[in-house]
Parts: C-alpha cells; sequence; structure tokens
C-alpha cells in the first residue's frame, strides 16, 4: 500500500513540473511577441495621411529652461560632447516682435588669484569675438527685452523697461528699436523709436528704454534693419515719406491718389507696393524707386486674392492669386516676365526670401481647403497645421526642410518667418500663440 501512494506522490509531482515547464514555455514565447511587434504589422490606418504624419510626437509641453530642453529634431553634437536642439521653442509666451542682431562679445580670462597683477593680466587677455548672431525677442506680456546667442539654447534678459501689449516691435540694431502701439480707440497706432541704455544704477547688464514718439502717423509701415529706414504712406493720403527710424530725417517720395498699400522694403533702391489684398478685389503690384524722384513701375496685377514678396535683388516676386476658387502660388520673374507655378500652395505672408534670392522658406499647410484667401486666414476664421519647405527661385522645386507636425505635438501655424544673413537660422511665429521657434538651418 505504501509503495502504492509513493508511486501515485512521484507521478503526481512529475505531472506539476512538466506542467510548468510547458506554460513557462509559452508564457516566454508570448511575453517576447508584445515586447518586439513586427514592424509589418504597423499600417497607416487614414489613407490621407502621410508617412510624416503618421509620426506625431506626444509630447505637449516645450519650456524655455535650457537645462530641459526638449529635443524636438535630431541633436547637434558639438567638439565638446554637448548636445543641443535642432528645432526649439524660444520663447513660450507670445512675442511682440524679433529679429537678428550682431554685436561683439568680450571674453576676459578669469583667475582665482585677486591681487593687481592678476586682475591687469586679465584685462591685457581680453579677447573680443566679432559680429557674433543674437536674436532679441520683446515678450508681449512684460514689454521686456531678452537675448539668444544664435549658436547657443541659452536666453537672458536685455532690458526690463515695462511696456506690455505692444502691437508691433523691429530691431534696428542692438541697441534701439521701433515700437508700435494700438490706442484705446483701437484704431490709432502709435510709432515710437526707443533707445537702448545701461542701467548705471546697477551692476548687472541691464538695460533700460529712452522712448521718443516718432509722429508716424500711418496703419502699416516697411523697415529695413541693414538701411535703418522706414517707408510709409501718412494715414488717409497717398503721400509716401521715407523716415529714420527715430522720425527726425523725412523725406516725402511720392504723391499717389491711392492709398491702401501695403509695402514692402526690398532693397536700398525699391520698395514695393501691394494693395491690400481681398479674395473679393482684384491686386495689383508696383515698385518705387527710393531715390525721390517719384518713380514707380507697374509689375503684375489684375488678380484677386493677390498679395506678393519681391525678392532681395528686385528680380522676382512670389505671389497668391485665387484661380476656381482655389488659392494658388507662383513665382514671376520681373525681367523675364515668365512665370513658375508651384505644386504647393501657400499664403505668401508665410515666406521669407533667403538675402541672396536663391530660394524662399515658406510655412506650407498640409490641407488648405477653399476659403475667401486671404481675408479668411487675416481674420482667424481658418487655421493651419504647416510643414516648413524651401522652394528653388529658379526652378519651383521644393525641399522639406521641417517636418512640423512630426516634430511637436500640436499644428503650427507658420508666421512672420526670419533668417539669418548667413541663412544658417531660421526663426518664426505661431500665430495660434505667437511663440518663437528657433531652427538651425546649418549645422557647425
Amino acid at each position: 500500500m505504501q509503495n502504492t501512494i509513493k508511486k501515485i506522490i512521484i507521478i503526481l509531482t512529475t505531472v506539476i513540473i512538466l506542467g510548468g515547464i510547458f506554460f513557462g514555455v509559452i508564457f516566454y514565447q508570448n511575453t517576447k511577441k508584445i515586447q518586439q511587434p513586427n514592424s509589418g504589422d504597423i499600417t497607416n490606418t487614414n489613407p490621407e495621411r502621410t508617412p510624416f504624419q503618421t509620426r506625431v510626437s506626444t509630447s505637449t509641453d516645450f519650456n524655455t529652461n535650457t537645462e530641459n530642453n526638449n529635443i524636438l529634431n535630431p541633436e547637434i553634437s558639438t567638439s565638446t560632447g554637448v548636445t543641443k536642439p535642432r528645432l526649439l521653442q524660444l520663447w513660450k509666451e507670445p512675442v511682440s516682435g524679433f529679429g537678428f542682431v550682431s554685436k561683439d562679445i568680450d571674453i576676459i580670462s578669469t583667475s582665482t588669484d585677486n591681487s593687481t597683477t592678476s586682475i591687469i593680466k586679465s584685462i591685457q587677455n581680453k579677447k573680443v569675438l566679432k559680429n557674433q548672431e543674437f536674436i532679441y525677442l520683446w515678450d508681449r506680456k512684460t514689454g521686456h527685452i531678452y537675448e539668444n546667442l544664435a549658436s547657443t539654447t541659452d536666453i537672458a534678459k536685455f532690458s526690463n523697461y515695462t511696456l506690455p501689449e505692444a502691437e508691433e516691435v523691429f530691431f534696428v540694431d542692438n541697441s534701439s528699436l521701433i515700437l508700435r502701439i494700438l490706442k484705446n480707440d483701437n484704431e490709432t497706432i502709435e510709432t515710437f523709436y526707443t533707445k537702448l541704455s545701461r542701467d548705471l544704477s546697477t551692476t548687472t547688464n541691464i538695460f533700460t528704454s529712452d522712448i521718443k514718439n516718432t509722429n508716424i502717423d500711418s496703419q502699416n509701415i516697411a523697415f529695413s534693419a541693414d538701411f535703418k529706414k522706414i517707408f510709409y504712406f501718412l494715414k488717409g493720403t497717398g503721400r509716401g515719406i521715407l523716415s529714420s527710424p527715430d522720425g527726425v530725417v523725412k523725406t516725402n517720395i511720392i504723391n499717389t491718389p491711392l492709398s491702401e498699400f501695403l509695402p514692402q522694403y526690398v532693397n536700398k533702391d525699391i520698395v514695393a507696393l501691394t494693395t491690400k489684398p481681398s479674395a473679393y478685389f482684384k491686386g495689383y503690384l508696383f515698385t518705387l524707386r527710393t531715390d525721390g524722384g517719384g518713380r514707380n513701375t507697374y509689375i503684375i496685377g489684375e488678380k484677386y486674392g493677390f498679395n506678393t514678396l519681391v525678392s532681395p535683388d528686385g528680380n522676382k516676386v512670389i505671389y497668391n492669386e485665387i484661380l476656381n476658387n482655389s488659392l494658388e502660388t507662383f513665382i514671376y520673374d520681373i525681367k523675364s516676365k515668365s512665370l513658375t507655378y508651384l505644386s504647393q500652395a501657400t499664403i505668401v505672408d508665410k515666406c521669407v526670401w533667403s538675402q541672396d534670392s536663391e530660394e524662399i522658406f515658406c510655412g506650407i499647410p498640409q490641407k488648405l481647403s477653399e476659403a475667401p484667401y486671404p481675408d479668411a486666414w487675416y481674420k482667424n476664421d481658418i487655421s493651419f497645421s504647416d510643414n516648413i519647405w524651401s522652394i528653388n527661385a529658379d526652378t519651383g522645386l521644393f525641399e522639406l526642410i521641417i517636418p512640423l507636425q512630426d516634430q511637436i505635438a500640436t499644428p503650427v501655424d507658420v508666421y512672420k518667418i526670419q533668417t539669418s544673413k548667413n541663412k544658417k537660422y531660421l526663426l518664426f511665429q505661431d500665430k495660434n500663440t505667437l511663440t518663437l521657434w528657433k531652427y538651425q538651418l546649418i549645422l557647425d
């Protein structure tokens, strides 16, 4: 009897062990299937989305703390082994204006020895880095100015002068700017010239502002930082005036019966004048010589939804036109009068020419619904989710530069795009939030 019981116990034990081994193997195989899915099983469930659109970041929090910047694009490795993001959000609050400025950087060697001899040696060993590229920005909420050395992710306060809710800010150079403020009547825009000066009451590098009214009475101005000039039409008239940034020197260069122009400062010789664009009215483009002769030339027009952007050399223009209820975009060669149709349409307010006039950088919507453009976009009745492309000005060929919707969780409606003179950095705002972004076009 005892032998029989022992045999039964041995058999049961053996069955339990073998069963445990069998189920353990099955569990392990299933676990491997969960951890290593077959890439062939991943499909795009929406046939209208491009491959880029299937890879959307899930991150929604971007901050400007340089110790915790979100890496939104492949990192750039430096010689020191430090990495920095190629695309980053410079400022997560609304910005009234921004721009590239150049200035020198003083580097003084430091020493733990506080003797007079050591201090003198340190001053003698001072190095100056010439014409370093900086980005200035005006925080809309506070009116404070911040600066970013473009080659870094560092943000520093430059001026704590408080003047919130500015509508537009143009940086003249590294110590002065043009400030445009909407008065309480919500109609009148005042234009001020502001000179920055170091606050001698503190030991910091904080600057204060000396503000002066320029008496420029105009809804729209065109500003050139290169030539330190403003062009505008005196409000309600066809009197076109060229002014110094501080408004002290003003020269009348044209009188015309028309007054509803949007001016663009093309180069030292030319200002472009485009009638205010609308889907409901035909528009026209003229160029105006800045030498005071009042000479203007008709370029192209008779087009609905017409808006333009002239190249810095004055030879080409990218423009919009409504055709068959759809927005189309073209490049027009002013000299040869030839036309290049662009296969992807966008509103030219989303574009900027490179300084060499060889390419155009544009925010291009992934989807462009039928609408009365640009009116619907100006009125915020419609918003876009853009990617940024470059367009060859001669061939009209496109190259994807920044797949924004692939890098950022929320849609970005590209607005007020700028490039640095060396075409190394690109800046743009999101029209929805007025936040500021920077992208490094050329790697170190």
